[in-house]
């Protein structure tokens, strides 16, 4: 891992553990260099990702302090797993897998008018805090990944892929819209049809371009959050 990135994580990581809490200075730069054995520039790479994600402002003369992040952000901007957003917002969650079928076509609203493709399809529920929430419907490429284990699927994808298969994940185009709750969604969220669904459908990419999966996440829209942290730039 690069230097930087590692200095990034462990700050990152301090703050949303409350170790430096809103109101408080980070290190200065001059001891991060030192703790660390970097360079300056090293050390500012580092700050400058927290201050652009908006968990701390940098004023001159004082340092770097930090924001308020009590937030639960479902990530729009970013590539993150389901279990990644659970850790770092400290839910209490539990997947149901729903379904496991190989060698299924990805439906038409998922592919945007990209050529079709054959796919496992991984249906999970999503249940936070003791109430059902989400809807996730993978279709995994069977000729990047197949053969999917259930355990894997239960712990996180994300995780199977680039861990177990050594993938590199780089990005995803997602279109989000609100629609009418369909039956499974009345079956699995226990809603009421009056119940609005948020849906976030997604295409994620590897490095070297290949498609890896097509996504719909269907988020009940009354218990659905998203804040993103938004700074003008001079």
């Amino acid at each position: 891992m690069k230097k930087y990135l590692q200095i990034y994580r462990d700050l990152l990581s301090d703050i949303q553990s409350k170790k430096y809490q809103e109101g408080d200075l980070l290190p200065s730069d001059t001891k991060l260099v030192m703790q660390y054995t970097v360079s300056r520039e090293t050390v500012r790479r580092a700050i400058k990702l927290l201050f652009d994600e908006g968990y701390i402002q940098t004023i001159r003369g004082k340092g770097s302090i930090v924001l308020n992040s009590d937030r639960v952000t479902f990530p729009f901007s970013r590539i993150e797993s389901y279990k990644e957003l659970v850790a770092n917002n400290h839910l209490y969650s539990e997947n149901d897998i729903l379904q496991m079928t190989d060698h299924v076509d990805v439906p038409a609203n998922l592919l945007f008018g990209a050529p079709a493709l054959k796919a496992q399809r991984i249906v999970r529920r999503r249940v936070v805090n003791q109430v059902p929430t989400i809807i996730d419907y993978d279709y995994i490429n069977e000729e990047v990944a197949a053969n999917i284990p259930k355990q894997a699927a239960l712990n996180s994808l994300f995780y199977y892929f680039e861990h177990d298969l050594g993938l590199k994940i780089n990005y995803a185009i997602k279109h989000i819209t609100v629609e009418s709750a369909d039956y499974d969604d009345l079956k699995y969220l226990d809603i009421d049809k009056h119940v609005p669904i948020l849906v976030v459908r997604s295409e994620t990419r590897l490095s070297d371009n290949r498609i890896l999966s097509y996504t719909e996440s269907r988020h009940r829209a009354d218990k659905f959050s998203s804040v993103e942290f938004a700074r003008r730039h001079e």
